[in-house]
């Protein structure tokens, strides 16, 4: 999904105190929530309207904020909950990938389930999203001087001078009232780390720029790793997430966006094995498993990705992936073939431009498997070149 084309047909102006165009809250991993919430509710009826309340009602997305966001219950953070979801679909419905149909209460429908769908796979791609979106803004609204000035020279006094010109358009165009500059200032420190994110550039933290270019936990809501956070000191994370956060590894919210990504890769595939060769124990119309191929339990940073994905037929996937069928043990002969024809599949992707797979992620994958080097722009060839002397 090219973000940048999507927008330029967009008018991003902002009507004075109309509307959502951007709050503390707006942030890559909430807006990928929430998008992920709505394609939930609208699965059965693309055109469904639904409202605010229907996503805080949502059973995922009081398990994504208490277990993924660590927030206390919705019934103890009544508040919290209303600003995250109304905010994302705030800014969903002005960014054109929502409509808004209804105003009180506010009810909405997609228009865009391309883009939607897009954002919702993961942070990252949110992340593309919010970076076009923020630019656009900032350009389509006056603002684009003084921040344009600062990605030139990044200094404190140009800083200051792109904080100072936002003030002073948000007390035309936003909801202020007197001269409180605190919560307008908290909304700039997510816009102006977003636009220098992008550019990888300087951002800022605590009112100062920061030394080097802005970093992607600037951006995030839950900018505290949960998974980390209450880590015993003499514990890796491998063990810490093994013997602690099993119970969160094995719970709805892990499990309901693994079966979503599987259910993609069965689609893309026509519910059919990749690997449709008859020395690999291929049957038509026999069946389809969505197969790790590097293990969940070894390389759980990849447990969710697609590149990692691979279909295969239920006897391919027991028989030939797994050993005697144990599914804890890997037939690392197979597991090269599956890298393989996964590579086959992602350069498919990538020459009919469907953005189905990410070929960064992929060496991403190799790298850790074989410990390689490879550095995110090698080429297809080069990757096919190396993987063919496994």
């Amino acid at each position: 999904m090219n973000f940048n084309e999507y927008f330029a047909g967009k008018n991003l102006i902002k009507t004075p105190c109309v509307g959502v165009h951007y709050e503390q809250k707006i942030t890559p991993d909430l807006i990928w929530c929430v998008s992920h919430i709505i394609l939930s509710l609208i699965e059965n009826n693309p055109r469904k309207i639904f409202a605010d309340k229907d996503l805080r009602e949502s059973k995922l997305f009081n398990s994504l904020m208490r277990d993924y966001f660590s927030k206390a219950p919705q019934n103890n953070a009544e508040n919290e909950y209303n600003k995250v979801s109304s905010y994302q679909l705030g800014v969903l419905a002005f960014s054109g990938i929502l409509k808004q149909v209804a105003e009180r209460p506010k009810k909405y429908l997609v228009e865009d389930v391309d883009a939607l769908n897009f954002i919702a796979i993961n942070d990252f791609n949110a992340a593309k999203f919010l970076c076009e979106y923020t630019e656009k803004l900032i350009f389509d609204n006056g603002l684009g001087g003084p921040f344009e000035k600062y990605r030139q020279t990044q200094n404190q006094d140009n800083y200051l001078q792109a904080k100072e010109a936002y003030w002073n358009w948000a007390k035309i165009h936003t909801a202020i009232k007197g001269e409180d500059r605190r919560h307008t200032y908290r909304v700039f420190n997510k816009i102006f780390n977003v636009y220098c994110y992008k550019h990888r550039i300087p951002g800022e933290d605590a009112s100062n720029i920061t030394r080097g270019p802005c970093p992607y936990s600037f951006l995030i809501y839950n900018r505290a790793n949960f998974r980390d956070r209450d880590m015993p000191i003499g514990m890796t994370r491998q063990q810490y997430r093994k013997q602690i956060l099993s119970d969160i590894e094995q719970s709805g919210v892990v499990e309901t966006f693994l079966q979503k990504v599987k259910n993609a890769v069965k689609t893309k595939h026509g519910n059919d094995s990749e690997i449709k060769d008859v020395n690999y124990a291929y049957i038509p119309n026999s069946g389809v498993h969505v197969h790790h191929i590097l293990p969940r339990h070894s390389y759980p940073q990849f447990s969710l990705s697609r590149e990692n994905l691979i279909s295969l037929t239920p006897g391919q996937h027991l028989s030939l992936a797994h050993a005697e069928a144990n599914t804890k043990i890997i037939n690392q002969t197979f597991q090269i073939i599956c890298l393989q024809k996964k590579l086959e599949q992602i350069s498919i992707s990538i020459n009919d431009c469907d953005h189905f797979y990410d070929l960064k992620t992929f060496i991403k994958i190799i790298n850790a498997r074989f410990h390689w080097n490879l550095t995110e722009n090698s080429s297809l060839g080069q990757i096919k070149r190396t993987l063919s002397t496994l």
